[in-house]
């Protein structure tokens, strides 16, 4: 199968996604969450969509750009959209990376890559901004 999938199933995806950060029950919120991922050694930003790949959304380019600098933070983190249930889906570093990009279109990706972001750049630990994700969106 193919990395690529195909545009029905990112759209009902992105609808999924949508829904999650509220009016889910906790049952079905538990459906996308599971234990964080150990970052992989010698992990890199090189699979992060790049400016070509994002085209002219500037609302998330800057986005893509912090993912880029903590790739090692981002492949620590479970993201608890329905992005997880994916092929090939490591961490919330796999949903901005090429081809499928899930980030570029999905609130819960962006949301939790923002605050990812933030948490490091505060001196936060992996572990504490695992716990500060979990506390949001799971």
């Amino acid at each position: 199968m193919s990395r690529l999938t195909s545009r029905r199933t990112w759209l009902a995806i992105a609808a999924g996604a949508m829904a999650l950060p509220r009016g889910l029950s906790a049952s079905r919120r538990r459906r996308f969450a599971g234990p964080h991922p150990t970052p992989r050694a010698g992990i890199t930003a090189a699979k992060v969509a790049t400016h070509e790949q994002i085209g002219d959304r500037s609302d998330i380019i800057e986005l893509f750009d912090h993912i880029r600098e903590i790739p090692e933070i981002a492949d620590g983190i479970r993201c608890l959209c329905p992005c997880n249930t994916i092929q090939d889906y490591y961490s919330l570093l796999s949903c901005y990376e090429a081809p499928s990009m899930m980030a570029t279109f999905c609130a819960v990706c962006q949301g939790q890559g923002r605050l990812v972001y933030r948490l490091h750049k505060a001196g936060q630990s992996l572990d504490a901004i695992r716990r500060g994700v979990e506390a949001k969106y799971g």
